[in-house]
């Protein structure tokens, strides 16, 4: 998995790139918890991850949860069919208005 980091008006864009499962999600963790640490809302760019796993999900609900407990906003935008389905079957989907 690859990531980008870009600020945007005050914020966090974090471009993921890649699969995002239980080999990379380690690595992900450590980017989502520096860019939770430094910004209050953050916006994951999900245009070309083609893969997410369970890991992946805990991932990003963590860094939702650490957000939202400090009033921040996480916000996912183009995601894929496949990672939109994985989100749909967790009820993420709707946590994060997609």
């Amino acid at each position: 998995m690859e990531t980008e980091l870009l600020e945007v008006e005050g914020a966090a864009v974090l471009k993921l790139k890649g699969r995002l499962d239980t080999k990379t999600s380690k690595d992900a963790v450590e980017v989502f918890n520096s860019a939770g640490e430094k910004y209050q809302d953050v916006t994951l760019d999900m245009a070309e991850v083609n893969y997410i796993s369970s890991a992946g999900i805990r991932a990003i609900r963590n860094l939702y949860m650490s957000l939202h407990n400090k009033g921040g906003s996480l916000k996912v935008q183009n995601p894929g069919d496949n990672v939109l389905q994985v989100f749909e079957m967790t009820g993420l989907a709707n946590l994060f208005n997609l």
